[in-house]
């Protein structure tokens, strides 16, 4: 039988990751150039789906780690949002075939309003390139599956590198490089991951939570089981799950968690003590040593490594669960058949 186009793309990503990298680390420069130039401060980051988790992961990082304070929106919600005048704002926007109709259309109003736009995008030639300042072409080549996973690779592997350029932060550029090696150790747990997806064939809705840097992972996850399993998934923040919608956690329950090491485990331990509490069916993508045993016996063991770096692994576990889970519940994780791989 032919593999889907999905797992070969999954395994694809630590290949993008390089490339990406090693073709990106110099384009960056002229980014960096223009915001520095311009003085930038203060700006938007957009996106739709996939591109919009990518979106939040290039916020949290310019926020944490420089003085530029920049906000993160839907691509559908922007117009609505935004100020009036943004001839001081950048709007940095990510499509993965840049023909994206909300992306495009919030990327002319806002340039209407004067922004400097910066696109982020995996198709050279595309509507956004031609509308931006300055562009980033990503290194996933094509992606034929609708649901995205090496071009999601390439958006973080671009955010990390534009945020860290910006904080000059040179020592974690170097260590960035080492991130394919980290998700190539996670492909080779796939069967693993496989026998732990069985656990969600016969689920009906579920719950993916995460912590800081991988709280847009939660979305991201989430997102990819509505898309290729057909799952009702919900991603929060690992303490906002306590204010309301544990409510909907019973027996059984299946909640993904995301603990890349043990200083996340802490901040998570009351959440996880209330899903022990209700006998959910917790299953843990987790740090190398990170004890979490307590709650559970599902464990899919990831690199431990920095915590920003933890988005790299994280996300793949999920990609490969995600797509287990799919063909378990007989389904083709290629085309959902409601989905587009682009919304006009």
């Amino acid at each position: 039988m032919q593999e889907h186009y999905m797992i070969k793309e999954i395994k694809e990503g630590p290949e993008t990751l390089r490339e990406t990298y090693d073709e990106l680390r110099e384009e960056i420069n002229k980014v960096v150039t223009l915001v520095e130039e311009k003085n930038l401060k203060r700006g938007f980051i957009i996106g739709s789906g996939t591109s919009f988790h990518a979106s939040l992961v290039l916020q949290f990082l310019i926020n944490k780690f420089t003085s530029y304070r920049y906000l993160s929106i839907p691509a559908s919600e922007f117009t609505s949002w935004a100020p009036p005048n943004l001839e001081k704002d950048v709007l940095i926007a990510y499509s993965q075939s840049g023909e994206s109709t909300d992306v495009i259309v919030s990327v002319k109003w806002a340039k209407e309003k004067g922004a400097t736009i910066i696109g982020v995008t995996n198709t050279p030639g595309s509507t956004l390139t031609r509308l931006s300042h300055v562009f980033l072409l990503t290194k996933a080549g094509e992606e034929k599956a609708v649901a995205a996973t090496k071009t999601y690779d390439a958006q973080l592997m671009a955010s990390s590198l534009l945020a860290y350029s910006l904080a000059k932060k040179d020592d974690m550029i170097k260590e960035l490089s080492a991130v394919d090696k980290y998700t190539e150790r996670v492909i080779e747990l796939a069967d693993e991951i496989e026998s732990i997806s069985r656990e969600l064939k016969n689920t009906n809705a579920l719950f993916v939570l995460g912590r800081g840097i991988n709280y847009p992972n939660a979305l991201e996850a989430s997102l990819k089981l509505k898309e290729t399993a057909m799952l009702h998934a919900e991603g929060f923040a690992v303490r906002e799950f306590l204010h309301g919608p544990i409510q909907l956690v019973d027996e059984g329950t299946p909640v993904i968690v995301m603990i890349p090491n043990a200083s996340v485990l802490e901040e998570s331990r009351k959440t996880l003590a209330k899903l022990t509490d209700y006998k959910a069916n917790i299953i843990a993508i987790c740090g190398k040593e990170v004890k979490m045993n307590e709650y559970t016996s599902k464990i899919i063991e990831i690199p431990l490594v920095r915590e920003e770096f933890s988005i790299f692994p994280t996300i793949k576990a999920v990609q490969i669960l995600a797509y287990f889970t799919s063909i378990n519940r007989s389904l083709n994780p290629d085309k959902p058949t409601k989905l587009t791989k682009v919304v006009k």
